[in-house]
C-alpha cells in the first residue's frame, strides 16, 4: 500500500507537470494567434490607396461639371478618407509603420493633404477650388500605393513566421500527448489494482450490513417513529407489540400493553364493536375488518386498516385523520359556498337549479330565478376601500337570507352579484314579485359600517320556471337579461324576462354595429345648449352635445348611444371628434364665448387624451382659454392618480375644467382640495326641486357660497323656470343653463343666437 500511494503521488505530479507546461504551450499558441489579425493590416492598408483614388475621381468629376457628381457626394468621399486615416492609426498599423520609418512620414503627408484640403470643400462650387484640391491630394496616391506594397510583403513575412511557429506548436503538443497516454495507462493500472481492493472491502461491508438487518428484523427504530398507530397482534388476538404512538391514541398506559396482553382487555367492547367480529368466542378471538373510518366519542376520526402475517396474527394500523375530515368538509364547504358571505356560490346554486329542474318533472313545483346586483356598488368600493365594500356585501347577505324563506336558495355568484332561487307556494309570478318588492326594499334601508351610512339599491331580474325554461343555462340567461332591462329602467326596479327583452339585446346588437358605421359615415352631429352669466344676463359659454341621425330611426337620443359607445370603446373615437369639431365650430363665434366638451371616463384609460387635446387646439387655432372641459366625479373614482395627473396637465394648457353633476357623489368635496377647478356644475336634481324642498335650496345655496370662497365659477343645471332662475340668482350663482334660456340647438342656431345678442348689445 505504500507503494501504491507513491506510485500515485508521482502519477498526479506527472500530470501537474504536464497541465503547467500545456497551459504555457496554449498561451504560447494564443500569443502565436494573435497575429492572425495582422492580414486586417494589409485590407486596411489596400483599402486606403483605393478610396483616396475615389475622392480624386469625385474632385475631377466635379471640377469638369459632371452633373452626377454633387458637392455632397465630394464631402462624403473626403469623410470616407478621413476615417480611413483613422484606421490606418489603430496599434497594428502601428505595429507595422516600425517596421519601416517611412511608413509613418506617408500617413503624416496624407493626414496633412487631408487637413489643408478641408477648409477648400465649403468653396467647391468657387472656379478653381477643385483644382487646388487635386494639386494637394496628387502626391500622395503613389505614396499610398507603395504603403499597399510594403504592408503585402510585411505581412508575407509574417504569415511564414507563424507557420514555423506552428510547427513547433506541433511537435510539443505530439511529445505532451504521448506523455499523457504513458500516464494514462499507468495510471489505469493503479485503479484496477485500487478497484479490486475497494471490491473486497465492500464485501465486508455487505457481510456486516446482513449481520445488523437482521438484528434489527423487529423494526424496533421504525416503531418510535411512526405517525400511524400500530399494533402487531398474534393468532390469538394478543399482543405480540404496540408502539407508542397506539398507546396515546386510545388513552392506554405502557405497562398495560406488554406483549402477551388479550387486545379486548385494553379497547372497551363499544369501541370494538365497529371493527370486531359479531361471531367473536368468548375466548375474545376476533377479526378486524378491512380498512374503515371510525368516529371515536372524543372527536377524533381515526382510520383503521388490518394485514394478515405469515403466523395467522394481524397487523393493525390507526391513523388520526381528524384535520383531514375537517380540511376535507372545508373544501367541500368552499367548493360550494361563497367565502366572504357563506351563502350558496355559483356551482351549488347551478346544482340546486338542476335539481329544481328535475323536480319539475315529478312534484311539478314551479320556481323563479331572481338575479340581483347592487347599483353603484363600485363607487362604495372605489370611495370607501374594500374593506367597507366587503362589510357591506355581508350586510346585504344577512338581509337576503333574512328577507327570504327557508326553502329558499340565496346565493353570491360574485362580486356584487346574487340570486334567489325561490320556490313559489301559490301563482308563481305574484310570489316572485312580492319577494322582489322586499329585497328591493330591505337592501334600500341605510347600512351603517365604520362611522359611514352607506345607502345602495338594487335591481332584480326574474326568470320563471318552467314558462321561461327548464334547463339552468337558458334561466340564469333570461334573468339576467331582465335585470339588465330592470337596471335600464333606473335603480331600485324590477322586471320579469319576456320575449321582447330577446329582441332589445338584438336590437342593441343592431345599434352597436350602425354606431360604428355612424362614425364612418359622418351621422353624428354636435348641439349646443347656451350657459348665461347670470349678473349680465348675456350667453358666455355654449356646452357641445352630440346628437345622432341615424338614417332609419331617425334622431337617437344620447342616452342611448353614449352607454352603448362607453362600453365598446367607441367613445375614445367620438369625443376626439366631438373635441375637433367643437373647437371647429368655436372660431365661428365671438372671442368671448367659450365652448364645453364633457369628457367621458373612458377617455382617460388611454395614455394619449392630453396629446389629443393639444393637437386639437393646435390643428384647430382655437386659443385654450375658450375651451372647457366637463368631467364628473366618476373619472377620479378611476385610477385617481394617473387622472389627477392627466387633469393638471389639462389645465396647464390654459383651459378649464369643471365638475360636472356635483353634489351626486360619495366625496365631491375630497376632490376640491385635490384638484383646483375652475367650476363646479350644481346637479338638475337640486335645481329641479328648489320651489318644493327647502333642503334642495340650502344645497344650492351651500354650493354657491361654497365655490365664490374657493373661486370657483357655480353653474346651475337644469333651470327652467323664472323662479328657479330668481332663486339660484338670489342664491349666488354664477351662471345658469337650462331650457328656460335654450334648448339644444344646432350650431347654426346657436351662432345666430349669439349674433342676435351682439347686435342688441350694440343697440345698446
Amino acid at each position: 500500500m505504500r507503494f501504491l500511494r507513491i506510485a500515485l503521488t508521482v502519477v498526479i505530479l506527472g500530470f501537474i507537470a504536464s497541465a503547467i507546461y500545456i497551459s504555457a504551450l496554449v498561451f504560447q499558441r494564443q500569443t502565436a494567434l494573435e497575429g492572425v489579425g495582422l492580414g486586417n493590416v494589409t485590407w486596411m492598408v489596400a483599402q486606403a490607396p483605393s478610396e483616396f483614388a475615389r475622392l480624386e475621381q469625385r474632385v475631377s468629376a466635379f471640377a469638369a461639371g459632371d452633373p452626377a457628381i454633387s458637392a455632397d457626394e465630394v464631402k462624403l468621399r473626403f469623410d470616407i478618407v478621413v476615417n480611413r486615416l483613422k484606421t490606418l492609426r489603430t496599434r497594428d498599423v502601428e505595429n507595422f509603420a516600425l517596421s519601416d520609418p517611412r511608413i509613418g512620414y506617408i500617413l503624416d503627408d496624407l493626414e496633412q493633404a487631408l487637413e489643408t484640403s478641408r477648409p477648400l470643400l465649403a468653396e467647391l462650387h468657387v472656379p478653381g477650388t477643385p483644382s487646388r484640391i487635386l494639386d494637394i491630394l496628387e502626391p500622395i496616391y503613389p505614396k499610398l500605393a507603395r504603403l499597399s506594397t510594403d504592408a503585402n510583403v510585411w505581412n508575407v513575412a509574417r504569415i511564414e513566421a507563424d507557420r514555423e511557429g506552428l510547427f513547433a506548436l506541433q511537435w510539443a503538443f505530439t511529445y505532451v500527448a504521448v506523455g499523457l497516454i504513458v500516464c494514462g495507462v499507468f495510471l489505469t493500472a493503479l485503479l484496477l489494482v485500487h478497484n479490486t481492493l475497494l471490491g473486497r472491502a465492500q464485501q465486508v461491508l455487505q457481510q456486516k450490513e446482513r449481520t445488523l438487518a437482521l438484528q434489527n428484523a423487529r423494526f424496533d427504530a421504525a416503531l418510535d417513529a411512526m405517525s400511524l398507530g400500530l399494533c402487531l397482534l398474534d393468532a390469538h388476538n394478543h399482543i405480540i407489540v404496540c408502539n407508542p404512538r397506539f398507546l396515546a391514541i386510545f388513552g392506554l398506559n405502557a405497562a398495560r400493553a406488554t406483549p402477551g396482553t388479550a387486545i379486548a382487555d385494553l379497547i372497551d367492547a363499544d369501541l370494538l364493536a365497529d371493527h370486531v367480529d359479531d361471531q367473536a368466542g368468548d375466548s375474545g378471538d376476533f377479526a378486524l375488518l378491512n380498512n374503515h373510518t371510525r368516529h371515536l366519542p372524543s372527536g377524533m376520526v381515526l382510520e383503521i386498516s388490518r394485514e394478515p402475517t405469515a403466523e395467522g396474527g394481524w397487523v393493525c394500523t390507526f391513523e388520526d385523520v381528524t384535520e383531514r375530515h375537517r380540511a376535507q368538509n372545508r373544501i367541500v364547504h368552499m367548493a360550494h359556498h361563497d367565502n366572504l358571505t357563506g351563502m350558496a356560490n355559483r356551482l351549488r346554486f347551478w346544482e340546486s337549479i338542476g335539481q329544481a329542474v328535475r323536480g319539475l318533472s315529478m312534484r311539478a313545483q314551479p320556481f323563479a330565478i331572481l338575479y340581483l346586483d347592487l347599483d353603484r356598488f363600485k363607487e362604495v368600493n372605489d370611495t370607501l376601500g374594500h374593506p367597507i365594500g366587503d362589510a357591506l356585501l355581508r350586510q346585504v347577505a344577512e338581509r337576503l337570507r333574512a328577507t327570504s324563506s327557508a326553502r329558499d336558495m340565496v346565493a353570491r355568484l360574485g362580486g356584487d352579484e346574487f340570486a334567489v332561487l325561490h320556490y313559489c307556494l301559490d301563482n308563481s309570478a305574484d310570489s316572485s314579485q312580492a319577494l322582489a318588492e322586499r329585497i328591493i326594499a330591505s337592501i334600500a334601508q341605510p347600512y351603517h359600517i365604520e362611522d359611514n351610512e352607506i345607502v345602495v339599491s338594487t335591481s332584480v331580474g326574474i326568470a320563471l320556471a318552467p314558462a321561461d325554461g327548464t334547463d339552468a343555462d337558458q334561466l340564469m340567461k333570461n334573468a339576467d337579461l331582465a335585470l339588465y332591462s330592470a337596471k335600464a329602467e333606473g335603480a331600485g326596479t324590477y322586471r320579469f324576462f319576456s320575449a321582447q327583452m330577446e329582441q332589445s339585446l338584438q336590437n342593441r346588437r343592431h345599434l352597436e354595429m350602425d354606431l360604428r358605421g355612424g362614425i364612418k359615415l359622418g351621422q353624428f352631429e354636435l348641439f349646443y345648449q347656451p350657459l348665461v352669466r347670470l349678473d349680465t344676463g348675456r350667453v358666455v359659454s355654449g356646452e357641445a352635445l352630440m346628437r345622432w341621425r341615424h338614417p332609419e330611426h331617425g334622431m337617437i337620443s344620447p342616452a342611448q348611444f353614449i352607454p352603448l359607445a362607453e362600453e365598446t370603446g367607441a367613445i375614445e373615437v367620438l369625443g376626439e371628434w366631438a373635441l375637433q369639431q367643437a373647437c371647429q365650430d368655436a372660431l365661428n363665434w365671438p372671442h368671448h364665448v367659450r365652448v364645453s366638451v364633457n369628457l367621458s371616463p373612458v377617455q382617460f384609460r388611454g395614455a394619449g387624451l392630453v396629446d389629443i387635446v393639444k393637437a386639437v387646439l393646435a390643428t384647430s387655432e382655437l386659443d385654450a382659454r375658450r375651451l372647457e372641459l366637463e368631467i364628473t366625479e366618476s373619472v377620479l373614482l378611476q385610477n385617481n392618480a394617473v387622472n389627477l395627473e392627466s387633469l393638471h396637465q389639462l389645465r396647464a394648457l390654459g383651459l378649464t375644467v369643471a365638475l360636472d353633476d356635483f353634489g351626486t357623489g360619495y366625496s365631491s368635496l375630497s376632490y376640491l382640495q385635490r384638484f383646483p377647478f375652475d367650476k363646479l356644475k350644481i346637479d338638475q336634481s337640486f335645481v329641479r326641486d328648489l320651489a318644493d324642498r327647502p333642503d334642495s335650496l340650502s344645497i344650492v345655496q351651500s354650493i354657491a357660497t361654497l365655490g365664490r370662497n374657493l373661486r370657483m365659477t357655480t353653474t346651475a343645471e337644469g333651470v327652467e323656470t323664472q323662479a328657479q332662475l330668481d332663486i339660484i340668482t338670489r342664491a349666488g350663482c354664477t351662471e345658469a343653463q337650462g331650457y328656460f334660456f335654450g334648448a339644444p340647438m344646432p350650431e347654426a342656431e346657436f351662432r345666430a343666437m349669439l349674433m342676435r345678442q351682439d347686435r342688441v348689445s350694440a343697440d345698446v
